[in-house]
C-alpha cells in the first residue's frame, strides 16, 4: 500500500520536472542536436553529455542534449503510467501483497448510550485480487494485552495492558476530540495490522444505527441458521416479555429497523442486530457465546457481500446510505464502489479461510482481567501468514 501511494507522489514530482525543463534556459537548436543528440527518445544520456568540448561543441549544447534526453525519458514514463491508470479507473489500491484488506469495526454506540463506546466487532476481511479468494479473521472483544504499534505506544508499554482491545479505539478517540475521529481509527488499524503481522489497507467503522439502515437498504440479508438460538436474557423490546429466539432455518431473512422488535423466546426474531449481538443462552444443544456470535457476524457479512456483489441490491442507493452511516478510509466514488463490486463478484470464501482467534489454539485464558484472554501471537500470525499472505 505504501509503495502504491508513494508512486503517485513520484508521478507528481516527475510531472513538475517535465513542465520545468523547457523553461530552465537550457535549450538546443536543431544544428546543435544534430551533432550527437539521442537517436530516439529512449536513448540513454551520453556519457560525455556534460563534458566541456573546446572543439566546436559548447557546454550549453551538451547540457541541452542531456536535458532533452531526460525530458523525453520522463515523458515516456509518464505516458506508460497514464495508460496503466486509465485501465484501472479507481482510487482503491491493493497492498504490496496483492490483496485488498479491510478492517471492519462495529461499535455498540447508539442514541441515548451512556457508557464507554466499545468496538465489539473487530474483523479483518482480505481478498486476493488474483484468485478472488476471501479470508476473514475476527479478534474477540475480550482480548487484553493487545500488541500496540510502536507509533501508538506511550512510554515503554508494548501492549494495551489490562485494557481490552474493544476499548482501544475509544481511548484513542478520547485522546483527541472525543467524537468519531479518523486519526483514532487509523491508529487502531495500525495496531491490528501490527498484531496480526498483516498489511491492512483500509478501515470501515459502523454504529448501531448504520447497521440497521444498511440492512434495510439492501432489502434484508438471508442467512442459514443450522441450530435454534435461544437467549432468555436478551432485551430487544422495551417491556416484558424479554428474551429472543431464532429458528433453525435456511435462507432466514434478517432486517434492520423494518423488522419488529423481538419480544420473548416464543417469537421468531428477524432483527439482524440481535442475531449478531446475542451471546447467552443456547445454540442447539451447545452454549451460546461470544465466539458463536462472532461466527454469525462473519456469516452475515459474507451473505451481505454475496448479495451486493451479485446485483441483489441497488448499488447507487447503497453507496448513498453508506456515505451517511459508514466512516471509512476507502475511496467512495461511484467508480470505486463499482470496481469493488466487480472484484467481489464470484469471491470464494472457504470455511477454512474463516477464523475467530479464541482459546485454546489462538489465545490463552487470563485470570486478570477477569473473563479476558491474550492472543498467542505466533499461532495467530501463523494462521494469517497461511491464509492472508
Amino acid at each position: 500500500m505504501t509503495g502504491s501511494r508513494t508512486r503517485f507522489g513520484g508521478v507528481f514530482l516527475a510531472g513538475l520536472l517535465v513542465a520545468a525543463l523547457p523553461g530552465m534556459g537550457v535549450t538546443a537548436s536543431e544544428a546543435e542536436l544534430a551533432q550527437g543528440a539521442p537517436a530516439s527518445s529512449g536513448s540513454p544520456l551520453p556519457e560525455d553529455a556534460l563534458a566541456l568540448r573546446p572543439s566546436g561543441t559548447s557546454l550549453g549544447a551538451s547540457l541541452a542534449r542531456g536535458a532533452e534526453a531526460l525530458r523525453s525519458d520522463i515523458s515516456r514514463a509518464l505516458g506508460a503510467i497514464a495508460a496503466a491508470a486509465a485501465s484501472s479507473p479507481t482510487a482503491v489500491s491493493a497492498g504490496s501483497d496483492g490483496r485488498l484488506t479491510v478492517l471492519l469495526l462495529g461499535s455498540d454506540y447508539r442514541t441515548g448510550y451512556r457508557y464507554t463506546e466499545h468496538t465489539d466487532v473487530i474483523m479483518v476481511a482480505s481478498l486476493d485480487l488474483a484468485t478472488k479468494r476471501l479470508a476473514m479473521a475476527s479478534i474477540p472483544r475480550d482480548v487484553a494485552y493487545f500488541p500496540v504499534h510502536p507509533d501508538n505506544r506511550s512510554g515503554t508499554a508494548k501492549d494495551s495492558g489490562a485494557l481490552r482491545v474493544n476499548l482501544l479505539y475509544d481511548r484513542y478517540k478520547r485522546e483527541s476530540d472525543g467524537v468519531i475521529e479518523r486519526t483514532a481509527l487509523d491508529k487502531f488499524r495500525k495496531d491490528v495490522a501490527f498484531a496480526l503481522g498483516l498489511e491492512i489497507d483500509y478501515y470501515a467503522y459502523l454504529r448501531f444505527s448504520g447497521f440497521d439502515a444498511l440492512m434495510d437498504n439492501v432489502g434484508g440479508v438471508s442467512v442459514d441458521i443450522p441450530a435454534r438460538i435461544v437467549d432468555p436474557n436478551y432485551q430487544d423490546s422495551a417491556s416484558p416479555p424479554f428474551g429472543i429466539q431464532f429458528p433453525t432455518a435456511s435462507g432466514w431473512k434478517l432486517r434492520g429497523w423494518a423488522a419488529k422488535r423481538c419480544s420473548g423466546t416464543a417469537m421468531n426474531c428477524k432483527r439482524g442486530i440481535v442475531y449478531v449481538r446475542s451471546r447467552k443462552g443456547t445454540v442447539g444443544s451447545a452454549a451460546n457465546s461470544d465466539a458463536q456470535r462472532v461466527r454469525r457476524q462473519q456469516g452475515l457479512v459474507l451473505a451481505a457481500i454475496r448479495k451486493v456483489a451479485s446485483g441483489g441490491a441497488d448499488l447507487s442507493s447503497l453507496r448513498s446510505a453508506s456515505l451517511s452511516h459508514v466512516t471509512t478510509s476507502l475511496p467512495t466514488g461511484w467508480e470505486d464502489v463499482s470496481w469493488l463490486r466487480s472484484k467481489l463478484a464470484g469471491a470464494i470464501a472457504y470455511s477454512s479461510d474463516r477464523i475467530v482467534f479464541v482459546p485454546p489454539s489462538y489465545a490463552k485464558v487470563l485470570t486478570y482481567p477477569k473473563d479476558s484472554s491474550k492472543l498467542k501471537n505466533r499461532a495467530v500470525r501463523g494462521w494469517v501468514g497461511s491464509h492472508m499472505d
